[in-house]
């Protein structure tokens, strides 16, 4: 299997997307010198060092400049009340958000908007618990003491999912399952479940999709006791009234056409999606309910 398909590093897919959100930020000619500022959610930056970070944001910030004539700047926007924050106090005027975290973020911040969202292949996300075909599990409670893998890398869904799904309630999955591994290479990690190195892998929907499709034989030696609800996709939001409606219109469209070019292609890739498209006409009803099924965490003491 094609390694690009189904392992990339969360830093990359974070990275990726600041790269389009500023390659395509287009300019405000009303006032010149502008400095447009993208603030991204804080878990597009797990494990990922500050200093690493810093240093990453640097050609973003010329490339902004040189396309476009004015300054851009990216952010770290904290969790979703405080990205929400810095919108509404105009401190950044873009916020990219996963689903969750927007629908978490606009019980506390209603006036937030989406401008566009990032798609993977379909318009919703899922995660999804795999044994061996002839394990003897039946549902997550049967896999208590046993060793469970999760890929470093996973995505934020596949990580609330994990915490609050595949354990019992108001137990951490380091303390319900006997062992916990987290393997940096998915691949090799669904590979190790067929040939029974592990009891159970817990993968984003579709990396499971593209396994079965490029290892048919193997994938059927899998099989799947748990899938998730419906997540919605990651957006890029903002406040109202602190952009102009044509700043905005251009920032959207250019989105939009980013799979147009071969380097907006390549982009996409590492970002883990294949295209931005126009909000779906049910995402604010995907937001309540996902933001019922998994409310926010609860505030550190």
């Amino acid at each position: 299997m094609r390694r690009n398909i189904i392992r990339a590093g969360a830093a990359a897919a974070a990275l990726g997307l600041a790269f389009l959100l500023l390659q395509r930020a287009p300019a405000e000619s009303a006032t010149p010198g502008k400095v447009v500022r993208v603030g991204l959610i804080g878990t597009l930056f797990r494990g990922v060092p500050e200093p690493i970070m810093q240093v990453a944001m640097r050609p973003f910030k010329s490339l902004l400049e040189d396309q476009t004539g004015m300054t851009g700047e990216l952010v770290a926007g904290g969790d979703a009340g405080q990205l929400a924050a810095l919108l509404k106090e105009d401190k950044v005027q873009f916020g990219v958000f996963h689903g969750v975290e927007f629908a978490w973020a606009l019980q506390k911040s209603p006036s937030l908007k989406p401008l566009i969202v990032a798609i993977n292949g379909r318009p919703a996300m899922h995660a999804v618990v795999l044994v061996p075909q002839d394990s003897k599990v039946t549902t997550c409670a049967d896999l208590k003491g046993k060793t469970v893998a999760f890929p470093a890398d996973s995505r934020e869904h596949c990580r609330l999912f994990f915490d609050r799904r595949c354990v019992a309630p108001g137990c951490c999955p380091e303390k319900f399952f006997g062992r916990v591994l987290y393997p940096r290479d998915v691949e090799e990690a669904l590979d190790d479940l067929v040939d029974g190195k592990m009891d159970a892998l817990v993968v984003d929907g579709l990396t499971f999709e593209a396994f079965q499709k490029l290892k048919p034989g193997r994938a059927a030696r899998l099989r799947r006791v748990l899938r998730s609800e419906s997540f919605p996709p990651a957006v890029v939001a903002y406040h109202p009234g602190s952009l102009s409606d044509d700043l905005l219109a251009r920032f959207r469209n250019g989105l939009l056409a980013a799979s147009s070019s071969r380097r907006g292609q390549r982009l996409l890739e590492m970002c883990r999606i294949t295209a931005f498209k126009a909000v779906p006409d049910n995402y604010e009803e995907m937001l309540k309910s996902i933001a019922k099924a998994y409310p926010p965490p609860a505030p550190e003491k």
